[in-house]
């Protein structure tokens, strides 16, 4: 799976976090994701929610999480958590990969003083999103 969460600005000023998931099908990988996941291959779009709609948004924060589709989100969180640790103060973007999970993290200046804050909201809206995905009877969102 490829989840990306954005906070945006729009230019009348609605401010808002869209999430967008995407899944690589059956063909699932054991230890990290494959060199071509996110880029290229971010895999199919299979929900997502939009505040703020586009075109000419500003984002102003993003998390770009590569996990397998089955990926508990447990798994996600704890490795979320350790990439944070190793991350620690060192000046954003930071990306890098945990256990079997890429993470790419970046915000702008403005909102750097309450970083785990957004950081958190970011990852909220991820998991909402997986999680009510999961619950659908299919387990997957609708094409």
């Amino acid at each position: 799976m490829f989840l990306v969460m954005q906070r945006v600005r729009s230019a009348s000023g609605n401010d808002g976090i869209n999430a967008f998931h995407y899944q690589h099908g059956p063909a699932s990988w054991t230890d990290t994701a494959p060199a071509d996941v996110p880029e290229p291959n971010r895999g199919s779009l299979v929900s997502q929610s939009v505040v703020v709609p586009p075109p000419g948004n500003r984002v102003r924060s993003y998390l770009d999480i590569a996990a397998p589709d089955d990926a508990p989100w447990e798994e996600i969180h704890r490795a979320f958590v350790r990439f944070l640790v190793a991350h620690g103060p060192a000046p954003l973007p930071w990306s890098g990969i945990q256990a079997r999970c890429k993470f790419q993290v970046g915000l702008e200046q403005a909102l750097a003083p309450r970083w785990r804050t957004e950081l958190a909201a970011l990852l909220h809206a991820g998991q909402a999103l997986v999680l009510r995905d999961r619950s659908r009877p299919s387990g997957r969102a609708p094409s």
